[in-house]
């Protein structure tokens, strides 16, 4: 048995202290960078009438937001169509993608009537401003650290779950007298290459500019687009005004 003298105790309680100190911060080390990660989301709405009773069944709708560095992709998987935003200096472009003809509309800056924040568009929903909500509780730790938040106004109330680590979304309530609105995260990964390989398929998507839209008549999907009356600042608002 070995013994330890009193002039050995403190670099031992160091020791030992640093150990517990090293595996404390381990604990909290959350790997996933919150540029480069992938999230899943649920959407619900609900309405209801002026006493209260529910007026439309709850519908859920999927939505997916990848991140990579100063792109970010949201996929609407009912719709099957696609926005990949970059974020230049503060300029911001849009490439709105169509999964059934493989085809991309782009749009710089300038062609964008509605232009979301850019935290908007990389939290994929629009939420109040943190110093503006009630911090009422923080839990968990690393990846899986979560501060709920409560906000109130004189016809809304806002619920979020934030995982500040991965400056992400995990639930997000906007609830009025006549509307309920639910952001759930489902599920979330951050692994590099996939999310890589997944803005590349789309870059080998036709493209057509926006500007040259006109022109192209003779294009079957372009056509489609142009007798519907093609815009882009009207599907973008509703995304974001969820």
């Amino acid at each position: 048995m070995k013994i330890f003298s009193l002039s050995q105790l403190p670099l031992l309680l160091f020791t030992i202290l640093g150990v517990t100190i090293s595996a404390s911060s381990a604990a909290n080390e959350c790997k996933i960078l919150p540029k480069v990660l992938s999230a899943y989301y649920d959407f619900n709405q609900q309405k209801t009438n002026n006493v209260g009773q529910q007026t439309t069944a709850k519908k859920t709708q999927l939505f997916e937001l990848h991140r990579y560095n100063n792109r970010v992709l949201q996929r609407d998987l009912n719709q099957g169509v696609n926005d990949i935003w970059s974020h230049n200096g503060k300029r911001l472009s849009l490439n709105r993608a169509f999964e059934q003809y493989q085809h991309t509309i782009e749009y710089q800056s300038n062609e964008l009537r509605y232009q979301p924040k850019w935290q908007d568009i990389f939290n994929l929903v629009a939420i109040p401003d943190l110093n503006k909500m009630q911090l009422v509780e923080q839990k968990n730790s690393g990846c899986q650290l979560e501060q709920h938040y409560i906000h109130k106004t004189t016809t809304s109330t806002y619920q979020l779950v934030w995982l500040p680590n991965l400056e992400l979304v995990k639930f997000f309530e906007l609830k009025s007298a006549s509307l309920t609105r639910q952001w759930s995260l489902t599920n979330y990964q951050g692994t590099v290459e996939q999310i890589a390989a997944l803005f590349t398929q789309y870059s080998r998507y036709q493209s057509t500019d926006y500007a040259d839209v006109g022109d192209n008549e003779s294009t079957p999907f372009l056509a489609a687009m142009i007798n519907q009356g093609f815009s882009v600042s009207q599907n973008t608002q509703a995304l974001h005004t969820h």
